[in-house]
């Protein structure tokens, strides 16, 4: 499971990604080679929309994402948060799930991408949820949805709630370091080269 956050979150913090049409901004979709992205009218959890992630044609391990960055809002600062969503899958193969990244100032960040309770099969409209904590240094908030090979995920009413600290968090947190930039001709030796293999 380490292999599959990593993953997901080499995605959405590397690639580059395009506004989905039909999408409403600012809603952002990841790997349109791969997957479509939109809204629709069908069975809808709440109201006359949802939207959906489908696979085209695709590999085994091939990821599409849906997903949107905000700024924190003043009152979350210090506090705890739980995103809740509606979802429902339709032949998920591989997998499927949600994820919440806040990233601080300081190069902490708290996160959470489901890889241990992921989504597979056929499910119909349930609630699922990610509750983090919210640091004062907070810069940006990633969530969205994700999907790993074939089929279809559907999300519906996102909302955030700060919470009771007695709720205990779904995720975890890890601190990136960034030092200075360095090899950036290219020209310095990996660690095999240095070995001498």
């Amino acid at each position: 499971m380490r292999v599959l956050i990593l993953m997901i979150l080499s995605i959405i913090l590397n690639s580059s990604y395009s506004i989905a049409e039909p999408l409403p901004r600012p809603w952002a979709h990841h790997n349109q080679e791969n997957y479509e992205a939109g809204v629709t009218a069908n069975n809808p959890f709440t109201g006359k929309y949802s939207a959906y992630l489908r696979s085209r044609e695709v590999e085994r391990n091939t990821m599409g994402t849906l997903w949107q960055a905000i700024k924190p809002r003043p009152a979350w600062f210090g506090e705890r948060v739980r995103m809740t969503v509606y979802m429902k899958t339709l032949n998920v193969k591989d997998a499927a799930g949600l994820f919440m990244r806040v990233s601080t100032y300081g190069g902490w960040i708290n996160y959470d991408y489901m890889y241990d309770r992921v989504v597979q099969g056929d499910t119909d409209w349930h609630k699922s949820m990610i509750i983090l904590d919210i640091p004062r240094d907070t810069s940006l908030i990633d969530f969205g949805v994700w999907i790993i090979g074939k089929g279809e995920v559907q999300v519906d009413d996102f909302r955030f709630d700060v919470v009771d600290n007695k709720l205990h968090v779904t995720g975890t947190s890890e601190k990136i370091e960034f030092g200075h930039p360095g090899n950036l001709d290219f020209d310095g030796y990996t660690e095999v080269e240095r070995d001498g293999n």
